[in-house]
């Protein structure tokens, strides 16, 4: 009786143990809460990451990050890059125009859609019994077959109404995207044991981001 005991208490032990080094989430999931918060600027996304890893950062939040401003910032950034290779003037006329093309140009950024294709888990040769969740995705966007050109040859000298009526043309080429190009990319997510159980991270989610927008913009850019 006393070995069945012995046996039955061992089970035990080595249940709890298996339980408590269960993953808190699947790597799949947890790329799942970076990609929809860095490509998509989803607020839910990152209060799920940030959730998530909470119990890793000694109960912070491990991103700290306004993502309305964040998008704000990016797409006056965009705009403002645009129109300055044209004539003051010109520019200030035009810029609700530029504003509309370089939404609806994130918007289809922003609207790619991504599938995962394999996951695999790998040693990580820099920490001992950690590993890395290497993430294959896709990721498919819509963009416009064929984009018109901008009819100027000095940007300085182009007419308000020119310009004007090129923005518009374009955002509506990108409105009526017809063509989806699509990519394949790999993300990492590093272990962290903490409390007994398995967490994943990566401390550079904007390289998600800088991959995928040198696919998007260079496949709708004139050759």
């Amino acid at each position: 009786m006393k070995n069945y005991k012995i046996i039955l208490f061992l089970m035990l032990a080595l249940f709890a143990q298996n339980f408590n080094a269960q993953e808190v989430k699947k790597p799949s999931d947890v790329f799942g809460f970076y990609f929809d918060t860095f490509v998509k600027y989803d607020d839910a996304a990152l209060a799920k990451l940030n959730e998530y890893l909470k119990p890793t950062v000694e109960g912070k939040n491990a991103y700290e990050i306004n993502l309305k401003e964040t998008a704000d910032e990016t797409l006056k950034a965009g705009v403002d890059s645009f129109l300055s290779t044209f004539h003051k003037n010109t520019a200030n006329d035009c810029r609700k125009e530029a504003e509309d093309y370089f939404k609806i140009m994130t918007d289809n950024f922003k609207n790619g859609k991504v599938s995962i294709t394999n996951v695999k888990m790998i040693e990580n040769e820099y920490v001992k019994d950690q590993k890395i969740a290497l993430i294959n995705y896709s990721v498919s966007f819509k963009v416009p077959s064929k984009l018109s050109d901008m009819p100027i040859t000095n940007p300085k000298k182009v007419k308000s109404e020119d310009l004007k009526k090129y923005l518009i043309q374009i955002t509506e080429e990108f409105k009526n995207a017809d063509k989806t190009v699509t990519t394949d990319q790999e993300f990492s997510l590093y272990q962290l044991s903490e409390g007994g159980k398995v967490y994943y991270w990566n401390g550079s989610p904007d390289d998600i981001v800088s991959k995928l927008t040198d696919f998007y913009f260079e496949s709708f850019e004139p050759k």
